[in-house]
């Protein structure tokens, strides 16, 4: 493939606190020191180049509408894959170059993950846990994820690790999605949870654990998993945290998805926005490693949300800009194992987003998407 030159603005790197007059030169795929012979030069003169956005939580399968269910009922596999890269097509022209999927009928997820990497069709790299691990009648059972016991729920680890998943996903707790369930308790017990990760672990996966209520929450961290999705000490009033339960996750260095919307900016001066900024800034303030997600594909979120949503998590958190963004590149590359992305550095992964203006100033910029490059390749030009 020819080399890249981007020439003319500004650059991000994924760690700065801000950026700086700069161009980027890519290379065979890579971050280059220095543009090859052969490389197309590209204006981007008022623009700031930056690190592709992460996506640590996502629903591929889901049509982010309030009938989702219907849809999701009446698909075929087919249709089903084909809306899925849809939404993975949409979320890679939004600046959004690699997806943790968090839910999806495994086999689905599997070939999707597979033929983005071969090239046989185009969107984000993709990480994906398949059906959740989910207690019968559990949260998104009908994802096909049903087990039970100590032994039911290590059998399902060892099928997903057959299929070839990236992550092991586990339900903690009820959600909200699913009508019978409880997101207020726990759907499983301590030695259960535990046993999941145990036998993840043993095969080389982590855990992520969606888990609403405290009791969930308190569960899947005596259990140790890798990750707590959502971590929203729900209550019926909104998000009231627990002191000593926060300073235990980040103690335990657990990382926390706390899956934060754009939609959720609109409840900002209300009591549970209030309670929600308060167990957010907790976290920050106790040292909990947070990354940035979504649950992007549920109601009223669509895929693309992610650049929206840096916007609330800034506000929610009271953090700079680049903070914000950090979370969403070099922090989350990091801690979800994936050492050669998130920065704009030689030998790293050329994926880029280009936007107009200096998000590191304003977040809003990041809603300016005006080249997209993955692993070296423009997949998305803004007008063309």
């Amino acid at each position: 493939m020819p080399g890249l030159s981007l020439t003319g603005g500004r650059v991000w790197d994924g760690l700065a606190d801000q950026s700086g007059a700069a161009g980027v030169a890519v290379a065979d795929g890579l971050v280059a020191a220095a543009p090859p012979s052969d490389a197309v030069a590209i204006d981007v003169t008022g623009c700031t180049v930056m690190p592709g956005l992460i996506e640590a939580h996502a629903h591929l399968c889901f049509n982010a509408g309030t009938d989702w269910r219907a849809v999701y009922d009446g698909d075929t596999p087919a249709s089903m894959l084909l809306r899925m890269a849809g939404a993975a097509r949409r979320m890679l022209d939004a600046g959004i170059t690699t997806v943790r999927d968090l839910g999806a009928p495994t086999d689905l997820s599997v070939e999707l993950r597979d033929a983005l990497r071969a090239g046989s069709i185009v969107g984000p790299d993709l990480l994906v846990s398949g059906a959740p691990i989910t207690t019968t009648g559990g949260h998104c059972w009908f994802m096909g994820g049903e087990a039970d016991g100590e032994l039911g729920v290590r059998i399902a680890v060892r099928e997903r690790k057959r299929a070839g998943v990236d992550w092991i996903k586990v339900m903690a707790s009820g959600g909200n999605m699913t009508p019978g369930s409880n997101p207020f308790r726990a759907q499983f017990t301590a030695a259960e949870l535990s046993a999941v990760v145990e036998e993840a672990h043993r095969v080389g996966l982590r855990v992520a654990a969606h888990a609403h209520g405290v009791e969930g929450i308190r569960v899947a961290v005596e259990a140790r998993v890798d990750t707590i999705e959502h971590c929203s000490f729900q209550t019926d009033r909104g998000s009231v945290k627990d002191d000593a339960l926060v300073a235990e996750i980040a103690a335990r260095r657990i990382i926390v998805s706390p899956t934060v919307t754009g939609g959720l900016g609109a409840q900002q001066g209300t009591e549970r926005w209030s309670l929600r900024a308060d167990l957010t800034r907790a976290l920050f303030a106790a040292g909990a490693r947070v990354v940035m997600s979504t649950d992007c594909g549920i109601p009223n979120t669509p895929h693309e949300d992610l650049g929206r949503a840096i916007q609330t998590l800034q506000r929610l958190a009271d953090i700079t800009p680049a903070e914000a963004l950090r979370r969403a590149t070099s922090i989350s590359a990091d801690l979800l194992g994936l050492p050669d992305r998130g920065v704009i550095q030689a030998g790293r992964r050329a994926d880029l987003l280009v936007v107009e203006g200096d998000p590191t100033e304003d977040l809003s910029a990041l809603q300016r998407v005006r080249l997209v490059v993955r692993a070296g390749t423009i997949v998305f030009r803004a007008g063309a």
